[in-house]
């Protein structure tokens, strides 16, 4: 982790991995340190118990950035990762940091609970993993709505259900710094159809 280029921890979606972010550490080599954060239970963590408790994952996650934060850092989250994200902020501004910038994607502002929550739904056999992770995601809220001190982007998909233009814009309430947003083409997924587009915006 470099003292000199910022660091961009980016935070994994439900279900996903560290290996969705292969690509931006490939395009964005020398300019930024991209590092992708692995929770237990997937890819080469598929072994470890996922979390499915927010405040007890942030708890291990912020002692784990910090021991390697040195530098400036930012900090990416799409849809969970977004909540995850603006979490991890908190105690990091909490505790003297403040990023460079907090970037949120396709992901409702903490304050509004999940309408539909499917965890419960998810049958025994179902991925471990991806009904630990809904769970975390789903059954997380936090009304206070602390404002950070960091300036935050917030990206999202024109056609998403889950965070449609209004729900990003929302994000301007969480900072007393810089706020933009930007809408991409597609759905709730749209970084896969997007990628180079969203990683240009990144690093400008």
């Amino acid at each position: 982790i470099s003292k000199e280029k910022i660091t961009l921890f980016c935070l994994p979606f439900a279900g996903g991995g560290a290996s969705a972010y292969n690509q931006w550490a490939k395009k964005m080599q020398g300019k930024v340190t991209v590092c992708p954060v692995q929770l237990p239970g997937r890819e080469e963590q598929i072994m470890e118990k996922p979390y499915i408790d927010m405040s007890v994952m942030l708890d291990d996650l912020e002692e784990a950035v910090r021991k390697v934060v040195y530098g400036p850092y930012a900090l990416w989250g799409h849809s969970m990762g977004g909540k995850i994200a603006y979490e991890l902020e908190k105690r990091l501004e909490a505790a003297g940091y403040t990023a460079k910038c907090l970037f949120i994607s396709g992901s409702r502002v903490p304050s509004i609970p999940e309408p539909n929550p499917i965890y419960q739904e998810l049958l025994d056999f179902f991925l471990p993993m991806l009904r630990a992770d809904f769970t975390m995601d789903e059954t997380y809220y936090d009304k206070a709505g602390i404002v950070l001190h960091t300036p935050i982007a917030a990206f999202g998909g024109e056609k998403d259900g889950e965070a449609d233009e209004s729900a990003i814009l929302e994000w301007g309430k969480y900072t007393d710094n810089d706020f933009n947003y930007r809408i991409f083409p597609g759905g709730h997924f749209y970084l896969r159809d997007c990628e180079d587009e969203v990683i240009s915006e990144v690093m400008r």
